[in-house]
């Protein structure tokens, strides 16, 4: 029998996220700078994940009505 295939191998043909994207752009040095575990935390204790709602990190989550009070 053959071994399985191991997914968390890099592709070859694609180029890794850093060397695509411009490492000094304001925006990407921006996100070097945010305490994401600090928002994390405030807004763990307003959105919470429910059926069919996977949690996200909060780096990819933008304003939803779940959030809202």
């Amino acid at each position: 029998m053959s071994k399985p295939r191991d997914d968390r191998q890099k592709d070859l043909l694609l180029p890794a996220l850093d060397q695509i994207i411009d490492m000094g752009h304001p925006l990407v040095r921006l996100a070097a700078l945010i305490d994401w575990k600090f928002l994390d935390d405030r807004f763990g204790s307003v959105c919470q994940a429910g059926p069919g709602q996977p949690g996200l990190p909060t780096r990819l989550v933008g304003w939803s009505p779940a959030c809202s009070s």
